[in-house]
């Protein structure tokens, strides 16, 4: 794993062990995992971007390069269809192989889409709330996620 993202994910792996902090109340730790699950996505979304960027962007024209900045910066919802769409949008190869991994990894698929759910959820002052272990589920989804997603673009 490159190492702009190993940074990236030992930081948030941080933030998920202190929502399981055993000496935390219970609304300490509610605060904890709804902000966990907006960096969760954050993180998946820049993750996304840096791949993308790497692979594509520094070898491009510099008209396309900033481009794809920009188009990164208009905000999505990077669950496991959005990225299958943007692979597939790059190169069919691309698309396929994502596809064959999120229908073996129905899993993965699931906490993504969860995690956005209870991102957006908290995001536009909905009340739903998750506990330490699911947003645990949620970062070791997305580490499986942007792991596999690096290996097919390297």
């Amino acid at each position: 794993m490159s190492f702009e993202i190993e940074q990236r994910f030992g930081e948030l792996e941080k933030l998920v062990q202190s929502a399981s902090a055993k000496d935390l109340d219970e609304k300490t730790a509610s605060y904890l995992c709804k902000l966990g699950s907006v960096l969760i996505c954050g993180n998946l979304e820049r993750c996304v971007e840096h791949l993308v960027l790497e692979k594509v962007g520094n070898s491009s024209h510099p008209r396309v390069a900033n481009f794809l900045k920009g188009y990164f910066k208009s905000g999505r919802n990077y669950d496991c269809e959005n990225i299958q769409q943007l692979m597939f949008r790059f190169d069919t190869e691309w698309g396929r192989n994502f596809e064959a991994f999120v229908t073996g990894n129905e899993r993965v698929k699931v906490e993504v889409a969860s995690c956005y759910a209870v991102r957006n959820s908290v995001a536009h002052g909905g009340g739903q709330s998750l506990g330490p272990t699911r947003l645990k589920q949620f970062y070791d989804a997305t580490f499986t996620l942007v792991a596999e997603l690096e290996k097919m673009l390297r």
